[in-house]
């Protein structure tokens, strides 16, 4: 009786320790858009990365999005030459997968880029209390 009154507390504690663990954050999915500012056509860069901001904080804008942006550099292989280019990232929250990728379209059009690539990332948060 006593190790069977043993083992249930034990099983107890367990459960308890355990009890913090659970991500109690809400579930989210965040759309992230990366820029690569290479014209489609000379496979150069035309814009500035100020007014390639400034075309597509528009066009998030317009729609009622927020955003967060970041400018980086990176590089791609094509035809076995490297081409590195200023690259715009934009993280989009609260929206709506056609509403991402509507924002990817226009920004590639506006921009006459050959390529938006569109990150899909499920996370939980919450907010600093």
């Amino acid at each position: 009786m006593k190790r069977m009154g043993l083992s249930v507390l034990a099983v107890c504690m367990i459960c308890f320790c355990f009890v913090g663990c659970n991500n109690t954050g809400k579930k989210q999915v965040k759309y992230v858009l990366y820029c690569g500012l290479n014209d489609a056509d000379t496979g150069n860069q035309v814009y500035s990365v100020a007014d390639a901001q400034e075309a597509a904080r528009k066009i998030i804008t317009d729609k009622g999005l927020g955003y967060t942006e970041y400018v980086t550099y990176g590089a791609y292989t094509e035809n076995g030459a490297v081409k590195e280019n200023d690259t715009l990232v934009y993280v989009l929250f609260y929206v709506e997968k056609a509403d991402a990728q509507s924002v990817a379209k226009e920004i590639k059009e506006k921009l006459n880029l050959s390529a938006v690539l569109v990150e899909e990332v499920a996370n939980s948060y919450d907010f600093a209390e």
